[in-house]
C-alpha cells in the first residue's frame, strides 16, 4: 500500500497539531501522523541568534531523516519515531524525554509542521498540502512554548517571515482559519481529504 501524503502547514500556533491529532483520532485506521517537531536536533546543536537559542530556524531539523522516513513509508514499510507527541508520550512535559513508537503505513499520512514545505524533497513526497492561514497575533496567543515577547520580536517573527511565510506559495490549499473553530477547520480539511 502506497499512502497518500498530505502536508499540514502554517505558522507556529496556526492549529496544525490540533487538527492533525483530531483527524488521527477520528480516523485511526485511515490516518497516520508524522510531526516535524519529532525531528528537531538536540539542544546542544541550537545556534544562538540575538541572544536566544533559535529553535525556529530550519537548520534545527533533521531533514535527511524525515526524507528517509517518508521514503520508507512510501514503500509500505513501518518506521520508528522518537516522539514527544503528548498523546503518545504523555509524560514528556515532565521528563523531557522522547519515546520510541512504531508508525505503520496507513492510507493517509499527515506530515505536520511549519517547515513541511521548506525542503523540496519533502514537497516532492506530498500528494497535496493544506496551509492553515492565521493572523500573527492570534498565532502568538496560541503558542505554547517560548512565549517570551523578546523572543517573539527578535527571533520568531523574523524566522517566520524569512523561512516559513515564503513557502505558502507551494501550498495546494489555503484555509483562512483565523475566525474558524477547530471543528470548522476540521470540516474544511475533511472536504479536501475525502472529496
Amino acid at each position: 500500500m502506497e499512502p497518500i501524503f498530505v502536508g499540514i502547514v502554517g505558522g507556529t500556533g496556526a492549529g496544525k497539531s490540533t487538527i492533525s491529532n483530531m483527524l488521527q483520532d477520528k480516523y485511526p485506521n485511515k490516518i497516520g501522523l508524522i510531526q516535524l517537531d519529532d525531528y528537531f536536533k538536540s539542544s546542544t546543536e541550537v545556534a544562538e541568534f540575538k541572544g536566544f537559542r533559535n529553535w525556529d530556524h530550519p537548520n534545527m531539523l533533521h531533514f535527511d531523516k524525515i526524507v528517509e522516513d517518508l521514503s520508507e513509508l512510501s514503500q509500505g514499510k513501518s518506521i520508528t519515531i522518537n516522539t514527544k507527541n503528548k498523546k503518545l508520550n504523555p509524560e514528556y512535559k515532565e521528563t523531557g524525554k522522547k519515546i520510541s513508537v512504531e508508525l505503520n503505513p496507513k492510507p493517509i499520512i499527515l506530515v505536520e509542521g511549519h517547515f513541511v514545505l521548506f525542503d523540496e524533497r519533502i514537497r516532492n513526497f506530498l500528494d497535496t498540502s493544506i496551509w492553515l492561514d492565521v493572523d500573527y497575533e492570534t498565532r502568538w496567543d496560541r503558542r505554547v512554548h517560548f512565549k517570551y515577547p523578546e523572543y517573539k520580536e527578535k527571533v520568531l517573527k523574523p524566522m517566520h517571515d524569512k523561512f516559513v511565510e515564503p513557502t505558502k506559495k507551494y501550498a495546494d490549499h489555503i484555509i483562512n482559519a483565523s475566525d474558524l473553530t477547530k471543528d470548522q477547520i476540521l470540516k474544511e480539511v475533511e472536504k479536501i481529504l475525502f472529496t
